[in-house]
């Protein structure tokens, strides 16, 4: 996935829509399961969940799906490997949001979100309530496309800098 990305980036000489989206749904999907990155506040892609729903329930179990109350603490845990290219490809993927214009930051977010969790394309409609518009889910859906696009032109730029000695070209 990730190195596939840089691979094909690297032999094309350019970033494209595509591979910028999927590169930056794979850096949300390797902070969902970085430890200790969960809940509001803690990594760039948690603020969007409903964390005030999430209350515990004693009879539909615990959360890490390992039983109920007082049974569970038998079952360790098993988290998901995470190799240093793993964590460098998010934490690059992620410094990429800062070419992201910051009133739309919170909309790619989302949207990233909705595609790392499986659905195959956004709901345009269920983010404009919580981007704070009424009409205008066609607008958000550009205000996106825009965003993603000045990231994969930005991404171009610096390794175009790079090829000429004017800056350094993306590893």
């Amino acid at each position: 996935m990730v190195a596939g990305s840089d691979d094909l980036a690297s032999a094309q000489g350019n970033w494209t829509f595509d591979m910028v989206q999927e590169r930056m749904v794979g850096a949300v999907r390797i902070w969902w399961r970085t430890p200790g990155r969960v809940g509001p506040g803690r990594g760039p892609y948690a603020g969007d969940g409903p964390w005030e729903l999430m209350v515990r329930e004693a009879w539909l179990g615990d959360y890490d799906a390992r039983g109920g109350d007082g049974v569970s603490s038998d079952v360790p845990l098993r988290s998901a490997a995470m190799t240093r290219a793993d964590v460098a490809a998010r934490d690059q993927a992620s410094d990429w949001l800062t070419y992201v214009p910051e009133r739309d930051r919170k909309l790619v977010v989302m949207a990233l979100g909705q595609l790392a969790s499986g659905k195959p394309r956004v709901s345009w409609m269920a983010l404009r309530r919580p981007m704070g518009v009424k009409i205008g889910a066609h607008g958000l859906r550009r205000r996106y496309t825009r965003a993603i696009g000045g990231i994969a032109d930005a991404l171009n730029r610096r390794k175009c800098e790079g090829r000429h000695g004017q800056g350094l070209e993306l590893s």
